[in-house]
Order: structure tokens, then C-alpha cells, then sequence
């Protein structure tokens, strides 16, 4: 029988003790132990916990452990896919193994990862052949996969072809469907039912919030990793969205089951490609003259997405907000696309059995897929509802692209504080937030106020790297204004020597896609060093890339500040174009600094330094991940040596030295 429960948490992380003896190489540290204790206490006594545990510090076992030793269920939720997998395949099995407690422990994702057998059983019944060789891949791996998780697929299915075969609710009538007890979704929540530890996602644990949990089973504590995503992910969440791809999905589903009118489907048409014109009309400087924000999305829809501000020159970015109170024609617009919608639920109350394709199994089963059916359909006039309200209510605003001809409109709760006060914290016992970077100084005081946490324990957990003998950060002359039009001009020549002083071996990361291309145009054949420019590969081609080749340069956007490992000195200098504040200009950063203001207090020291200094200290998190790792951080940005806010951000980073000339870098990397 394991003695693990009963010892002190000082032994079982000490170094003659079970995860030592577990883990070749483990060594004490300091922080992690008191961690540890600290969320411990905060699940005897209901308390909320907070700790920010910068790399090295050894977080998931410093959490792991006290969770395993409740004996109550915990979910861990994560925002990328890279640390669920580290939890659920070294870093949980390690733990149950060193402290000898049986555990079981369930993966579980959303609906959409898992295959339908029913809709795939329909559309083999419905065709001979598979509709193309991803399909046809599908089909055959479909035959023997144990856990339906489209994650064992080796060629992804495209979109819209794993639409038709995944089990979205939308489509699933439950205990009526003939493949119930098989279904692969089903048996994987009722695994997680019995777990003693469930690994979720973000956008999975907080969708089960906003929908009152009806996805996760009831648990006791919840602990979040990279919580200084969750504010996005909450948001995410909570926002209505209609787009076209939206409205397609759903009318897509409406023809699976019922024989619908053409008239309908052409008046639906006919609004979308009003809102359409109406939304194209508005031209990217949105309102008051200032730049639309392009939005840069993370990688395989894990990453909340980046506002980057549009600066230093246009190119094409990938989406521009813009409120939507800037676009009259829109409202007009979105009352077309309302009475649409209107009809189209009208008719469906009216004629849900006898416009079924498939006669049903009994009439709860036709009731079923009326209500699926209709669930989309009322979703979207209550979006549109939304976008109504008083701005003090809701954020609404259009995200579009002219490249891609792409939009969509979105409305938002103003913020999710009073939301996640109430869904959250005060329904649950103990809620650990943690991160390498959710304080601010030693204040978490940001992080407090965005997601409406009212007392909870607090820890900063020192690190146990040496970031002065490390690290060292250098800023560029305060000549160096990312806001003056001859900027890349300006900072060409600082990139070339540093790269050379540094033998390449550096990311160098940009707010903007139209400040990346200007750049890179101006130095890329002046480097001396394998140089590769995001967008010319896969995003996990160019990491496998600039792993495998000695003295590789990146440059890149900041998407690549977070969820990025490179291992040892081939990541030695990580360069920043600009300190990394949110966008003025973009409707939701607007409104929250409007609200601030509203409030009597000052918004770019409440909210754009905290959020400038959460960004620029994923940086440091990129470069120093050992005991042995040593490099330098750049900032381009001269204003952070000449501004106050500039000396306020810099002192809230990781103590690396400070190097005031590129001659004290090169010894550096001479020693």
C-alpha cells in the first residue's frame, strides 16, 4: 500500500524521495515545492489559488501531485494540445507511478474530434465509393479505430468532408440513435464520469460553462494551465457568431433530415449576399480614421487569437475587425438575414414530420431532430438579437478580409468578469490559476480584475535559472519608434549584427504581417545563416525546420511566442519588433478601455502595460527552458529605454542583465 498520502509534500518532492526516485535527474526545487503545498492547502480549505511558475519550475508535477492525493475529481484544462499531451502521456503517469495511488485518467475533447458511426453508416448506405482518398482513408481507418478520435487520422480530412462524419450535437438525437451504446463521444464522457483526473482544453471546459455544464462531468476543482489565456477563451466562449460558413453548417443540416422548400434557401441566399455587400462598403480604416486591427489565429485552432496592430505600411492580413455601429447598411442588412430565418422557422414548426427525409424510428425521435434543427436556426436570430444591444451591454463587431472575401459578426459580453464571478469561483471549491506569465511585477491584479476573482492565495514562484548569468536583454536607441514610417529602415542593420553576433539561431518575431514582409525584405539577403520567412511551410514544417538546421533564422509573428520548444542553444536570441500592446483601434480592447476610463481610472496603465508585459515575457519563456540555455532578448522598440511605461514593462520582465551595446553582446557569447 502506497505511504504517499500521508507524507509531507517537503518529501515527496525531496531528493531521496518518490518522484526523485521515479524521475532519472529530478532535482528539489524550491518553488515547486511550495507551490505544491500551497494549492494543497487551498483544496483542504476551499480557497482559490494563483501562482505564477516560470519555466523551469516544474508547474504540472507541482500541481499533479496534490490533485492525485485528494481523492476528489479534477479537471486540468489546458490551452494547447502540446501540454495535454505532455500530461496525459509522461507527466500523469509519472506522478500515479512514483506516489503508488491508482488513478484513472481520461482525454477528453469535444464533440467535433470524435467520428459518428451512424452519419458514416448513412453515407456508405448513400454512395458506393468514398467521395475522394482523404474519404476513402476515413472510411478504412473508420473500421478500426478504438477511439474514434480524428486525431488518428494521418491525412486530416478536409472541413467540410469531416463534417459529414463527426458528432456534433447538432446532429445527434442521443439514446434514439441505433449506434448509442457504440458511439465513440458517448463512451469517452462516461469514462470521463468515473476519472479521477479529466484533461480538457480551454475551449471545451469553458464552452461546459457557458452551456451549464452539460459537457464535463461535475467536478470538485479545476485547475488552469496557461490561464493567461483564459480570458480570451472564456470570451470565445461567450460569443455569438453568424457568418457565412455558420449559416451553411446549419441549412446543411437541415437538409440531411427534412425536404426543404427552394424558396426558402433563396430568400436566406439572397439577405446573406446583402450583408455581404453591405459589410464589403465599410473600407478598413472602420471609424474615426484609425487602421482596422488585423487578427493573427493561432495554429490548429488552439491558440486564442492575436490582435496585432496594422502598422508600418498595408499588407494583406488575414482578418480586420471593425465595430459594427460603424456600418449603418449593416443593421438594415442583418433584419433581411432576421426575417430569413423567421420563415425558415415558421416553416420547420409547421412541417417537421412530414418533410423528414427518413421515416423516424417514433415521434420522439422526430421531435428530437426538430429541436436539433431549430437550435441552429433560433441561434442565429438570437445573434442577430445581440448585435442590438447598447454598446454598455455587448461588443459587437464585423471581422472580414478582402483577400479572402471572408466576414463575420460577432457580438460579445463587455467583458467576462461577472460571468466567470458567478459560473466559476462561486460554484466550485478550489480553482488553481497558473501560468508563466499572468503577474504583472508581483501583482495579479490584472489577471484578478479580466476574470473576476475576489480572494484566492497568491505565490510568484522564483525561478531556478540564473537569468543574469543567462540571459541578457538588449534595447534598441530610443531613435528605434515602431510608429515612424522609416522604422525598418532603422532597425535592418541592428537585426544583421546581432544575427551575426549571435551566429543566427534566433527567432525574430513581429506584431504585424506588413512589418514582417518589410523587414524581411530589407535584410533577408544580407544574412548570413539559413533563413526562413512564415508562410513558405507549415507552421510544424518550419519548426522541424529551425530544429534540424544549425544556425537557423525565423522570422515570424508572435504567434510564434507561445507553445514553441526548442531544446538547447539552437534558439539563442529571440527578437521583438515593437513592445506588444493590444490594438487601440480593435472594438473589444476599445470598449474595456472605454469602461476604465468610464470608471475614473487610467486605462494604458491598467490594461495596456499589464497586457504589454504578459506578451513580452512569453519571450523570455521561448529562450531560457534549462540550466545551461543562454541567449539574449531584443527589443527593437526603442521606447521601451525612453519612456516611462518602456522602464515600467522592462523592470516586470525576468532580471536577465542588461547589455547597452552590441560590443557586451558579443563577449557574451564569447564567454
Amino acid at each position: 500500500m502506497s505511504t504517499a498520502p500521508t507524507l509531507s509534500i517537503e518529501v515527496l518532492f525531496g531528493q531521496e524521495g518518490p518522484l526523485a526516485r521515479a524521475l532519472p535527474g529530478f532535482e528539489a526545487r524550491p518553488g515547486q515545492v511550495q507551490m505544491s503545498k500551497l494549492i494543497e492547502r487551498g483544496f483542504l480549505e476551499g480557497a482559490h489559488t494563483i501562482v505564477e511558475a516560470g519555466t523551469g519550475v516544474g508547474k504540472s508535477l507541482a500541481y499533479l501531485v496534490p490533485a492525485l492525493r485528494s481523492g476528489k475529481k479534477v479537471v486540468v484544462s489546458t490551452a494547447t494540445i502540446a501540454l495535454q499531451e505532455q500530461l496525459v502521456r509522461k507527466d500523469i503517469p509519472l506522478v500515479v507511478r512514483a506516489l503508488g495511488i491508482p488513478a484513472r485518467i481520461e482525454l477528453l475533447k469535444g464533440r467535433s474530434h470524435y467520428l459518428c458511426r451512424a452519419k458514416l453508416d448513412r453515407m456508405r448506405a448513400e454512395r458506393l465509393i468514398a467521395s475522394s482518398a482523404t474519404m476513402e482513408a476515413a472510411w478504412e481507418w473508420a473500421d478500426r479505430t478504438q477511439t474514434g478520435d480524428r486525431a488518428e487520422l494521418r491525412s486530416p480530412l478536409p472541413a467540410l468532408e469531416w463534417e459529414a462524419l463527426d458528432a456534433d450535437a447538432d446532429d445527434c438525437v442521443g439514446e434514439f440513435c441505433d449506434k448509442f451504446k457504440d458511439c465513440h463521444f458517448f463512451k469517452r464522457r462516461d469514462a470521463a464520469r468515473y476519472a479521477d483526473i479529466v484533461v480538457v482544453n480551454h475551449a471545451l471546459f469553458f464552452l461546459d460553462l457557458a452551456l451549464g455544464g452539460t459537457l464535463l462531468p461535475p467536478y470538485d476543482y479545476a485547475i488552469l494551465d496557461e490561464a493567461h489565456q483564459c480570458e480570451q477563451w472564456a470570451s470565445a466562449a461567450l460569443t455569438a457568431t453568424l457568418s457565412p460558413y455558420s449559416v451553411a453548417r446549419v441549412m446543411r443540416r437541415l437538409h440531411r433530415d427534412y425536404h426543404v422548400p427552394a424558396a426558402l434557401d433563396d430568400e436566406l441566399d439572397s439577405s446573406m449576399r446583402g450583408l455581404a455587400q453591405a459589410l464589403a462598403r465599410v473600407p478598413w480604416g472602420g471609424s474615426g480614421g484609425q487602421a482596422a486591427p488585423t487578427l493573427q489565429g493561432g495554429s490548429g485552432g488552439q491558440a486564442a487569437p492575436t490582435l496585432q496592430g496594422g502598422s508600418g505600411g498595408q499588407a494583406a492580413p488575414t482578418l480586420q475587425r471593425y465595430p459594427l455601429s460603424a456600418n449603418e447598411a449593416a443593421r438594415e442588412a442583418l433584419g433581411g438575414v432576421q426575417a430569413a430565418f423567421y420563415r425558415i422557422e415558421n416553416w420547420l414548426y409547421g412541417n417537421w414530420q412530414a418533410a423528414l427525409k427518413r421515416p423516424p424510428e417514433n415521434v420522439a425521435e422526430a421531435e428530437r431532430r426538430r429541436d436539433l434543427a431549430m437550435r441552429g436556426v433560433l441561434a442565429h436570430v438570437a445573434t442577430i438579437e445581440r448585435t442590438e444591444l447598447p454598446q454598455e451591454d455587448a461588443i459587437n463587431w464585423v471581422e472580414r478580409s478582402d483577400a479572402s472575401g471572408r466576414y463575420e459578426v460577432n457580438s460579445a459580453p463587455f467583458d467576462v468578469a461577472e460571468y466567470l464571478r458567478s459560473a466559476l469561483f462561486a460554484r466550485t471549491q478550489s480553482v488553481v490559476l497558473t501560468s508563466a506569465t499572468i503577474a504583472t511585477g508581483n501583482s495579479f491584479d490584472f489577471l484578478r480584475r479580466a476574470l473576476g476573482v475576489d480572494e484566492a492565495q497568491e505565490y510568484v514562484a522564483p525561478s531556478p535559472f540564473d537569468y543574469r548569468a543567462q540571459a541578457r536583454l538588449f534595447v534598441a536607441p530610443p531613435h528605434c519608434n515602431p510608429k515612424d514610417p522609416q522604422f525598418a529602415r532603422a532597425v535592418a542593420p541592428l537585426i544583421e549584427e546581432i544575427l551575426d553576433i549571435t551566429s543566427g539561431r534566433a527567432f525574430v518575431l513581429f506584431t504585424s504581417y506588413a512589418r514582417l514582409h518589410e523587414v524581411y525584405a530589407a535584410v533577408r539577403e544580407r544574412v548570413a545563416y539559413p533563413v526562413k520567412l512564415q508562410g513558405e511551410m507549415p507552421r510544424a514544417h518550419l519548426l522541424d525546420w529551425f530544429r534540424s538546421t544549425n544556425n537557423a533564422v525565423l522570422f515570424a509573428t508572435s504567434t510564434f511566442w507561445e507553445g514553441i520548444d526548442v531544446v538547447g542553444s539552437a534558439l539563442s536570441c529571440v527578437i521583438v519588433d515593437r513592445l506588444p500592446f493590444p490594438s487601440p483601434s480593435d472594438p473589444i480592447v476599445a470598449a474595456r478601455l472605454a469602461a476604465i476610463e468610464a470608471a475614473g481610472r487610467q486605462s494604458f496603465d491598467e490594461y495596456m502595460i499589464p497586457s504589454a508585459i504578459v506578451r513580452l515575457k512569453q519571450g523570455f519563456g521561448r529562450l531560457i527552458r534549462s540550466k545551461t540555455d543562454k541567449g539574449v532578448i531584443v527589443l527593437l522598440d526603442g521606447r521601451a529605454a525612453s519612456m516611462r511605461y518602456g522602464a515600467t514593462i522592462v523592470a516586470s520582465l525576468p532580471p536577465a542583465k542588461r547589455a547597452n551595446t552590441t560590443d557586451e553582446l558579443r563577449k557574451f557569447f564569447l564567454t
